[in-house]
């Protein structure tokens, strides 16, 4: 296996981008009338634990962009296999994408939308807008936390080359070994 160059522009940088495996993340928030929306994001990292940080980037031609550098919020909902719905939803370019109130988690606590197909969320407060060419990096400070309760029993949601993929549980089946004899057992 080598490698081989290809063009340095959009589609070689998008094909290479794509060849990493990552888990499908929904960026949520609020619109200015308090309607929860979503944005399918890969561009997802931890940032530091100490102070608590984030970072997503977002296109700042978009709504979302404009959203978010309005009101300073957002959460970050990481997607298990049951909610490939929300992302494909949430991955539509053009209008803002309203979310279902049956995909909504239900928590008093948390400022931004949190979906009850996600395996964590974070509700964060902007920190830092880093305008990086098209996008934004925002770095988010997490003021809340939320865990699945169905815990390890949800797969991730996960993109990789273009398509949605699943986790291949591998079995380990050993190999049968021989049973240890001496020639004087054999005969």
């Amino acid at each position: 296996m080598g490698l081989e160059p290809v063009d340095a522009g959009p589609g070689g940088f998008k094909a290479a981008l794509g060849s990493l495996a990552a888990s499908v993340t929904v960026v949520t928030l609020r619109d200015g009338e308090g309607r929860p929306l979503g944005m399918t994001a890969t561009a997802f990292s931890s940032v530091s634990v100490d102070p608590l940080l984030i970072l997503v980037c977002v296109n700042r031609s978009t709504r979302t962009y404009e959203h978010i550098a309005g009101s300073g919020r957002f959460g970050v909902n990481v997607l298990g296999a049951v909610a490939r719905e929300i992302s494909d939803h949430c991955a539509r370019p053009g209008a803002d994408k309203v979310l279902r109130p049956d995909w909504l988690a239900r928590w008093d606590d948390w400022r931004s939308p949190a979906l009850a197909g996600a395996l964590a969320f974070l509700d964060c407060e902007v920190d830092r807008d880093v305008h990086a060419g098209t996008h934004a990096v925002l770095i988010g400070r997490v003021h809340g936390i939320g865990l699945s309760s169905a815990g390890a029993h949800h797969e991730p949601l996960l993109h990789f080359r273009g398509a949605y993929r699943q986790l291949r549980a591998r079995h380990h089946h050993p190999r049968p070994r021989p049973l240890p004899i001496t020639l004087e057992e054999s005969a």
